[in-house]
Order: C-alpha cells, then sequence, then structure tokens
C-alpha cells in the first residue's frame, strides 16, 4: 500500500477518507477509554451511615452571678461587699457539700445618667462577681439554681447565670457509634447494590462526621457539630461516610 498517497491532499477524494478513517479511530479509542472510566466508576458505591443513642445528661455546670452598686466615691466599700457575697456564696456551698466551684476574675462597669438635652453624667459603678459551681449530682445543682435566696444579703444582687447540663461519656460512646454507623453504612450500600443485581465488597474508606449531642427528638443539626446543654435527656448522634467496593 502507498501510505504516501493516503495523505496527498492535493487528492480531495482521498483525503476526505484518509481524515473519516483517522477520526474514526481516534473515536473509537476516546469512547472505549470513556466506557472504561465509567465501568471503573461503577465499581464502588458511596453512602453515608448514621446512628443515634440515648443518653442522660450526668453533669451540671451553675454560674451565680453577683452584683453591687456604688457611687462615685465609695468603690472601695463596693468592692468590699462584692467579696464578702463571694465567701459568703462559698460558704454556702461548703455546707452543702459542694466542692468543685472557681471563681473568674469579676469586672466594673461605669454608670452613668443620661439627662433629655445634655452630656451623661456619671453616677457611680456597677462591680459584678461570680461564682461557678459544677456537680454530678443534678438534683441538688439544680435546687439551687431554682432557688438564690439563701446566698442573697444586704446591698448586692445574687442571680442564677443558667445551668448547663452535660455528658461525660462522649468520648467512649464515639468508637461504640462509628462502628454502629459503619454497619448502617453497609446495610444501605448493599440495598443500593441489590438493584442492580450485584453484591457489596470490601470497605475502601470511611470518614467519621462530627458528633452531635440533641435533646432528645431534637434535629438541630450543625455541619460543625453541635451541643445542647439545656435538657437532661439527649441523643448523640454520629455519621459516616463510606465508600465500598461492588462486586
Amino acid at each position: 500500500m502507498n501510505f504516501k498517497k493516503l495523505f496527498d491532499y492535493s487528492e480531495p477524494l482521498v483525503a476526505a477518507t484518509t481524515l473519516f478513517a483517522v477520526t474514526l479511530i481516534v473515536i473509537t479509542v476516546y469512547g472505549a477509554q470513556v466506557l472504561y472510566d465509567i465501568k471503573l466508576a461503577g465499581d464502588t458505591v458511596e453512602v453515608t451511615g448514621s446512628t443515634k443513642e440515648a443518653v442522660v445528661a450526668d453533669r451540671g455546670r451553675l454560674v451565680i452571678n453577683i452584683e453591687t452598686k456604688t457611687g462615685l466615691n465609695d468603690q472601695a466599700a463596693g468592692t468590699a461587699r462584692a467579696q464578702k457575697a463571694v465567701d459568703d456564696t462559698i460558704a454556702y456551698l461548703q455546707a452543702q457539700n459542694f466542692t468543685e466551684y472557681e471563681t473568674p476574675a469579676g469586672y466594673v462597669n461605669t454608670d452613668y445618667y443620661y439627662p433629655q438635652n445634655g452630656a451623661a453624667i456619671q453616677t457611680g459603678y456597677t462591680i459584678s462577681r461570680s461564682v461557678v459551681v459544677r456537680s454530678g449530682e443534678l438534683e441538688k445543682l439544680t435546687s439551687l439554681a431554682n432557688d438564690m435566696g439563701p446566698l442573697s444579703g444586704a446591698g448586692y444582687t445574687v442571680t442564677s447565670g443558667g445551668m448547663e447540663l452535660t455528658y461525660s461519656k462522649l468520648d467512649e460512646m464515639r468508637v461504640k457509634l462509628l462502628t454502629s454507623a459503619i454497619k448502617d453504612a453497609t446495610d444501605r450500600a448493599e440495598a443500593i447494590a441489590s438493584e442492580s443485581g450485584r453484591t457489596v465488597g470490601a470497605l475502601r474508606n470511611a470518614t467519621g462526621g462530627v458528633v452531635q449531642v440533641l435533646a432528645a427528638d431534637g434535629i438541630e443539626i450543625s455541619d460543625y457539630g453541635s451541643y445542647d446543654t439545656s435538657s437532661l435527656n439527649k441523643e448523640v448522634m454520629v455519621t459516616v461516610r463510606a465508600t465500598f467496593e461492588l462486586k
């Protein structure tokens, strides 16, 4: 065969025939590659598995806020009054057998009076302190949060900053929940594979999602994880993204 004549573009019919043949070869090769890639993609299935487990909060954190007001010239007396309130609060906690508490640094705000048509006038100071209490005795901590009366005193106010309820065994739960989530992912993959007459093979990879600690029957999840601290009864949810081989 004279290959040189095949590429002699001075003869239009020869040139057209040659280009058609070359194009057909390229399409055939490229098409085979596309089909091959699709087959490879069809050899795996990626699914999300999840699991939940009910838990009951076993730790509590309560913030007790103490506040006293002073005039312009008796800030020192107000500071001493706030410190006495902190000392009395700690003494009460000790008498009630609370052993985990701390006293964060306090702060002072300047108070002003704002006349209708004039500049602001400083009237004094507000001195704030707090005591943070932690306990595993949630009923006793709840009773304290609901009744600040025994902590009140002359010249200052005592209020509850709210109680946070947490679960202390999340680290131990995570491994067990991830195992259950992978089992759920496997079941989902098998359901998908069976629809096409295939079976699930080995687990190629799995990525665990963030932990969601929800109120019982709660649905407020977040991509970054969530932690409900207001409910005694909670649900811990874990998700996993898994890729399986298909056979």
